[in-house]
Parts: C-alpha cells; structure tokens; sequence
C-alpha cells in the first residue's frame, strides 16, 4: 500500500526577486508586531487610567475587547490591481483583549519559526507565518501579490449591566 501523504522536505522554488519581496514583506510584519504591542500597551494604559478615575470598586462594569486588524492590500503594479477598488487581499484580526497582553501574544513574542521555501534560509515572524499558512492557506502566489499593510487598533467597550 502506498503512501499517500506528501513528503515533508518539498519546498518551493522562489526566483530572487520573490526572495527579496518575501524578505521585506517579512521585515515590515516583524516591525508592525513591535508596533502593534507598543500600541496596545498604550491603548490598554489609557484605558485603564480612564476608568479607575470614574470607577471606585474593583469590579468591571464593561466588557472590554482591543483587537488589532491587519489588511493585507495588492501590489500597485500587480496584474490583479484595479485603480479605485479596494485591492485588499486578505486580513488579520489579533485580538490582544481580554487575553493576556503581553506574556501570551503569539504575535509580539519574538518567536522565529522555519520557512517552507527552498534556498530561502529566513526567519520568519510569528505574523508572517500566520498569514502564510492560516489566512492565504500557504497560497504563493496571494502571498506575493502583497504590497501594502493597513493596521487598525480598536477598543471596544459593551457595557453589561444586572439588576
């Protein structure tokens, strides 16, 4: 009976210049953790400042969620882009609250994983590998259509009331 599993030393072949589009895409997503923790440490300080002035137990009165939204955008020179379209290829929620801030942030730990590619010996950032294999699906070709990043922090606040 054969085995119908692929081998798991397959890589993709990757021309120079995908290499380096990789390479930077990889620096940039490494440099948007940085900023995303520094953000969110800054939000969820803020916020925190704000409701001891207004709050006197230690109990919450609100739900409170901080999640970080990454939009991957196509390449201006990408034969899929189209002028006044929104050109978005794929997006990241993160949600940075209510879970552990910084000790548990799998994207802000400064982990770095191996890459599936041949002659590509990179470390790869937590975010980049997320994008690759959990939002694209391992998806080469979305993954090098990828020019531009569009980060969102937003804090939401649902007030839960009993009586």
């Amino acid at each position: 009976m054969q085995d119908k599993r692929p081998p798991t030393d397959l890589g993709i072949d990757l021309n120079e210049q995908d290499r380096n589009r990789l390479r930077l895409l990889n620096d940039e997503l490494a440099q948007a953790e940085q900023w995303i923790t520094r953000r969110s440490s800054e939000m969820v300080a803020a916020y925190g400042l704000a409701t001891a002035q207004t709050r006197h137990t230690d109990r919450l009165d609100e739900d409170v969620e901080l999640i970080a939204t990454v939009l991957f955008l196509i390449r201006k020179d990408h034969p899929d882009f189209e002028p006044g379209r929104h050109g978005v290829v794929t997006r990241i929620d993160i949600p940075i609250l209510p879970a552990t801030l910084l000790e548990d942030n799998r994207h802000c730990n400064g982990v770095r994983t191996p890459w599936p590619f041949r002659d590509c010996r990179q470390n790869w950032c937590p975010l980049f590998l997320d994008l690759y294999e959990r939002a694209l699906q391992k998806d080469t070709a979305k993954l090098l259509s990828i020019g531009t990043l569009c980060i969102d922090i937003a804090l939401i606040q649902q007030q839960l009331r009993s009586w």
